[in-house]
């Protein structure tokens, strides 16, 4: 979502035609459950640019440690605990601002169906830091 609807999102407003991969169906998508993100106020504007441009970074980042379970590794532990602690205020400012706005989403399923998978994600980056920096995944792997 990153480098395909936010990066066009900080160009242009969503259209119900606009030819970019996944655009048409995120346009659609936020008429029927995420209105505030049509109305592209400017805080929510420059937010998602933000994560456009910047947190591919950490996700990439998050991916390589994965693939190569570099998850002991100190510094990059304290790299992602700094990333995660900025998508969790992130998340939960954007979230909060979505309920409180005057178009809160109405579609609860539908939105969360979304939204879900970013929070489920920061949950298992975190599980893997803690296995990793408490000794825990070792503990296992020494059981098996």
């Amino acid at each position: 979502m990153n480098c395909t609807v936010e990066m066009s999102y900080c160009a242009r407003p969503l259209t119900a035609d606009d030819p970019g991969f996944l655009m048409v169906t995120t346009y659609e998508f936020s008429v029927a459950n995420n209105r505030l993100f049509l109305e592209r106020p400017e805080w929510l504007l420059q937010a998602t640019c933000l994560h456009a441009y910047v947190f591919p970074f950490y996700y990439a980042i998050v991916l390589a440690t994965t693939l190569l379970d570099a998850w002991h590794v100190k510094p990059l532990q304290y790299f992602l605990l700094i990333f995660v602690g900025a998508k969790i205020y992130a998340i939960g400012f954007y979230h909060f601002v979505e309920f409180t706005s005057h178009v809160p989403p109405e579609n609860l399923l539908p939105y969360w169906g979304a939204e879900l998978p970013y929070v489920i994600a920061i949950g298992l980056v975190l599980k893997n830091l803690w296995d990793a920096m408490t000794g825990t995944a070792d503990n296992k792997s020494k059981v098996n």
